[in-house]
């Protein structure tokens, strides 16, 4: 069994559900996509290639909220000019343009490819 929980501002813990038979083995094209992309943002998170520098506050589609403290959202103001009304370095509950984020990574992968050469 495996069973999946969160914790509320409070840090109460809450049951999301619990898993009979927790599996990676995809059975749809569909999960295959998905639980692949969660292992690689596991792995980029984990980092045993060493790549991140330790000050980046997104990672592996993650957003670093808390490091002995809030963390502060890395720009004040969004693309549409509006503070926003928090600052916290989360988006969610947000539109997340995937493909805007993955040219972002890979851009930045490419950059830290071409210092090694």
């Amino acid at each position: 069994f495996r069973m999946d929980s969160t914790k509320d501002v409070l840090f109460s813990s809450w049951l999301i559900e619990v898993n009979a038979s927790p599996s990676l083995t995809a059975s749809s094209t569909s999960d295959y996509h998905l639980k692949v992309g969660l292992l690689n943002d596991v792995l980029n998170t984990v980092d045993m290639e060493n790549r991140l520098s330790g000050s980046e506050k997104r990672v592996g589609g993650f957003d670093l909220i808390w490091n002995d403290g809030p963390v502060a959202a890395p720009d004040a103001i969004w693309e549409s000019g509006q503070v926003p009304v928090y600052s916290t370095n989360t988006f969610l509950g947000c539109y997340n343009d995937r493909e805007k984020q993955l040219k972002q990574l890979f851009n930045s992968l490419e950059k830290t490819d071409s210092k090694d050469i």
